[in-house]
């Protein structure tokens, strides 16, 4: 999740291992990006284990820009507001290129990249 602005979040999943389903080996990962002091995120990351001999863990975070990251690439020659933007497209691109369908990808990356360059207002 990217939140901006005053929005708020609330991520509720849950990996559940059936009966019998031995040896499943399952990760749950929320990421929150928080990009104002307004914005909240609430994640409930959830287990419910049923078999036996299974690895499921889970895990959620949630922070702001980190200004020693700013700082790497001001210390680079880029702007303050271009390091944002980069840390941003990063971010989002590590969702993106687990899209298998390249289209749908494609046309959501045009849609990040549209959002990146409104935000240099």
């Amino acid at each position: 999740n990217s939140l901006d602005d005053v929005s708020k979040s609330i991520f509720a999943g849950l990996i559940k291992v059936q009966p019998h389903a031995h040896g499943t080996d399952a990760y749950q990962k929320v990421r929150n990006l928080l990009l104002t002091d307004e914005v909240e995120a609430n994640s409930m990351p959830g287990l419910e284990i049923l078999a036996d001999g299974v690895r499921c863990t889970h895990g959620a975070t949630s922070g702001q820009i980190n200004d020693e990251e700013i700082f790497y690439l001001e210390a680079r020659g880029i702007r303050p507001s271009d390091a944002r933007r980069l840390i941003l497209r990063g971010f989002f691109d590590t969702l993106l290129e687990r899209i298998d369908d390249a289209k749908l990808r494609d046309y959501l990356s045009g849609l990040v990249g549209a959002y990146l360059e409104s935000r240099r207002a």
